[in-house]
């Protein structure tokens, strides 16, 4: 089977079992099991790149199981968490009421690690250092899931089509896939569901590119998991914080109008710098289609 069409089976299976599914456990009320749609990825391009691509999943040419350059198992989850923390730190700048005392002790009231012998800055010190340090680790599974199917199949042969268009290509089709969590879940817009779905597929270019950009520069699968993994899971933690009613879905935060400015500066760097292997994967194309 040639990539063009195996990417279009790709991505209409993808979507479509994310779509049913959510709205499967949106209506049976079981939404606590959504954080597993991010595996339908995973589990399409393992499908796809096997039994009809005829093509490895470990190895070269496979979907990125291997460690590669090690340091970046640290460097990319560490780039998230500066991002994260840079992104509030403008937000709270712009808006000094997004974050209060009393939201603070709040929240850290409720964590399993509250002393109340402690001060708030330790309590959220040692709250944030498990929470960032183990969550990327314990749910690596479930950001793999994205990350095989998005920086491990689609990307790359989107590139090999398309060259560097294919990077936006793969953004798009990576922010419409938020559609049902969107709709169904709030994904963090609340319920601005139509204004959400453009700001998330915005974002979702833009992220696609820096995260592809290290998936090449690392040349591992693995450590733009804990890149994505970090990202969530740093911006959720510090959003806890944050006063609910100040909170401006689309000017504060990773997803609003100032993490997306600096997340474009960033993907136009990284997308200038891109390395391209256009023609040698479109010769592989063509074997593939003569075969």
């Amino acid at each position: 089977m040639n990539i063009k069409r195996a990417v279009f089976i790709f991505i209409i299976s993808t979507v479509l079992l994310t779509f049913c599914l959510a709205a499967l456990f949106h209506f049976l009320e079981m939404d606590m099991l959504s954080p597993f749609l991010m595996l339908i990825p995973l589990i399409t391009s393992v499908f796809i790149q096997k039994s009809l691509l005829k093509q490895p999943i470990f190895g070269s040419g496979g979907l990125g199981f291997r460690l590669g350059k090690k340091k970046f198992l640290l460097l990319a989850p560490l780039y998230s968490f500066l991002f994260i923390v840079i992104v509030y730190a403008v937000s709270f700048l712009l808006n000094p009421d997004l974050f209060s005392i009393e939201q603070a002790y709040k929240m850290v009231r409720d964590t399993v690690t509250y002393n109340e012998n402690s001060s708030l800055f330790t309590n959220i010190l040692i709250a944030a250092l498990l929470q960032l340090l183990l969550a990327p680790l314990l749910n690596i599974l479930i950001f793999l899931g994205e990350e095989v199917g998005w920086r491990g199949f689609l990307y790359p042969n989107l590139i090999s089509i398309y060259g560097k268009k294919g990077l936006i290509f793969g953004g798009l089709i990576w922010g419409v896939w938020h559609t049902p969590m969107i709709y169904f879940y709030d994904l963090n817009f609340g319920e601005n569901h139509h204004l959400g779905l453009i700001f998330m597929t915005t974002f979702c270019v833009l992220a696609g590119i820096i995260l592809q950009y290290i998936y090449e520069k690392s040349n591992s699968i693995y450590s733009v998991a804990l890149m994505h993994g970090m990202l969530n899971i740093s911006g959720t933690f510090i959003f806890y914080f944050t006063v609910t009613k100040e909170h401006r879905y689309f000017i504060d935060g990773g997803t609003g109008i100032v993490g997306l400015l600096i997340l474009l500066i960033i993907a136009y760097l990284c997308y200038r710098r891109f390395p391209v292997k256009q023609k040698n994967s479109l010769i592989k194309s063509k074997l593939n289609n003569f075969n």
